[in-house]
């Protein structure tokens, strides 16, 4: 009985590891959270504020090239507050 729910338990685990990887998952959801939060803190529409979002970012990616997206969000949230 104990193998059973240990092998159901280690079986779901790598579902959810290969589905996460494969859609990104937990790091989109962080994506997806550091956007709204940069969104809130521009206080513009929802559109201008992704493509102001888009555009810092790609200017982020020229000077620092092979970061995660994860990483550019971050050093926009930093960028925004060190400029308050």
């Amino acid at each position: 009985m104990e193998v059973g729910i240990v092998g159901l338990a280690i079986l779901l685990f790598i579902i959810f590891y290969l589905w996460s990887r494969r859609s990104g998952g937990i790091a989109r959801g962080k994506e997806e959270s550091l956007r709204q939060q940069i969104r809130r803190m521009l206080r513009q529409p929802p559109e201008e504020a992704d493509e102001t979002i888009d555009r810092y970012v790609a200017s982020l990616k020229e000077r620092f090239p092979g970061r995660s997206e994860e990483w550019y969000l971050e050093k926009v949230i930093y960028d925004l507050e060190r400029d308050k």
